[in-house]
């Protein structure tokens, strides 16, 4: 699915994290494999004739036509606005009410947004908007301290007009989540909660053949079909301390086939344990995860460890007298450093997984790291915000309240001004 850059979404997809709710625990972790152990095991079985069934290695996702049809969902001034390339944009609402954080289908057919903090979808030719989430609705989820009940995320599940949402809960001291999961389809306006309020929380990701989707929480990773079905942990881990309110959600990135995912933990507690190391695992949808890479990074509210595209290396940055280094290590262990500055700051992969974009001390001048090659300037702006990569050499981000896209051999071009918020697909 194509996704999800917002400008106050921005700090969250920086941040991966949940607002405070999770308590740490002492129970153990699920038992790992390590990948030399299998592998010797292999051999060793090879010789007798009996090779067992082990999690497979890592693989490189197939590479697949790229679209080039690019629409853009952005709210400017209260209003949702719809920009193809090669057409003049299209105003999709004009309400007086406050129209923001616009997600787009897949299908570039639906926009939803967020109106006065409930929950609305329009087609894309401005016609069918209607509300899918209303007040009347988020209030029946009110209970002790909470003063009133909103959307904290949500977003189209892939290749449908279905969209999964959450809440929180406004209280007199701090935002607090629902941990509940529910699911809106904006076609026929059913409403379903998948995981009620208590049983769910966290950050979902669906596998690529969009059967399933995983669910990272504070302490362990679970699996479940798109209705909430087949609801499984398939992985256990120590609560990674914050020494904060919001909660660490482990990244996953699923292989390309939906056979398994990939997953990194730091360590948790660094500030108690500094050698402490961080952790990359496989884990299959059916046997036990594979321990591929360990490692000592920085804690994680510096920068957190991403793990590539094609889910076979993770970047992290790593201190050492003062002096931050960006490391790539892969799942044969070979870790290599690029760069080093008093300060490192990792963005994101590019979608050819082989370049990772970072910031060194100042977040406006970004640097797109080209292994073997010079650095590329990310940025022809005062200001920089809101990475989101279009294709391996288009990306949009914004400067200030410009919304802009960019190919990386020419300078920028102004989608429009005003803009608070924004959401892409690519379509054939």
């Amino acid at each position: 699915m194509s996704k999800t850059i917002a400008l106050l979404a921005l700090l969250l997809a920086s941040l991966a994290c949940s607002l405070p709710f999770s308590t740490p625990t002492n129970e153990p972790a699920g038992p790992t494999l390590d990948v030399a152990t299998l592998v010797a095991e292999s051999l060793t079985a090879a010789a007798v004739g009996t090779v067992p069934a082990a999690p497979p290695l890592p693989e490189t996702a197939t590479p697949e036509p790229a679209p080039t049809n690019l629409n853009i969902a952005y709210a400017r001034s209260g209003s949702i606005i719809l920009w193809r390339d090669s057409v003049a944009p299209q105003i999709l609402t004009t309400s007086s009410k406050d129209d923001d954080s616009p997600r787009i289908s897949d299908d570039g057919q639906v926009v939803a947004f967020l109106r006065d903090g409930e929950l609305y979808s329009v087609l894309a030719d401005g016609t069918g908007e209607r509300p899918l989430v209303n007040r009347a609705y988020l209030n029946g989820f009110r209970s002790g301290d909470i003063l009133e009940v909103h959307i904290r995320h949500f977003d189209f599940t892939p290749d449908s007009h279905e969209i999964f949402f959450e809440l929180y809960g406004e209280t007199e001291g701090y935002p607090a989540p629902l941990a509940d999961l529910q699911r809106v389809d904006a076609d026929s306006g059913t409403l379903t909660v998948i995981l009620a309020p208590g049983s769910g929380g966290g950050q979902w990701t669906f596998s690529p053949d969009g059967q399933y989707f995983s669910l990272a929480q504070g302490e362990k990773i679970r699996i479940l079909r798109r209705d909430g079905s087949d609801d499984r942990t398939v992985f256990n881990f120590k609560f990674v301390s914050t020494y904060s309110e919001w909660t660490y959600f482990p990244q996953v990135v699923w292989r390309n086939d939906s056979a398994g995912l990939y997953t990194v933990i730091p360590a948790s507690a660094v500030l108690d344990d500094p050698t402490e190391p961080t952790r990359y695992y496989y884990i299959p949808l059916a046997g036990e995860a594979a321990r591929l890479a360990e490692f000592v990074a920085g804690p994680v509210w510096q920068s957190f460890p991403f793990i590539s595209p094609d889910g076979i290396k993770v970047a992290y940055v790593r201190e050492s007298g003062g002096i931050q280094s960006l490391h790539v290590i892969d799942a044969s262990t070979a870790d290599r450093v690029y760069t080093s500055a008093p300060a490192l700051t990792i963005l994101n992969w590019n979608p050819d997984s082989a370049r990772v974009a970072y910031y060194a001390e100042a977040p406006s001048n970004p640097i797109l790291l080209e292994f073997g090659g010079a650095p590329i300037p990310l940025s022809d702006t005062a200001r920089f915000s809101g990475l989101a990569w279009v294709s391996e050499s288009r990306y949009l981000f914004l400067n200030g309240e410009e919304l802009r896209l960019r190919d990386l051999s020419s300078p920028s071009v102004l989608i429009d001004s005003g803009v608070s918020g924004y959401d892409f697909v690519l379509l054939p």
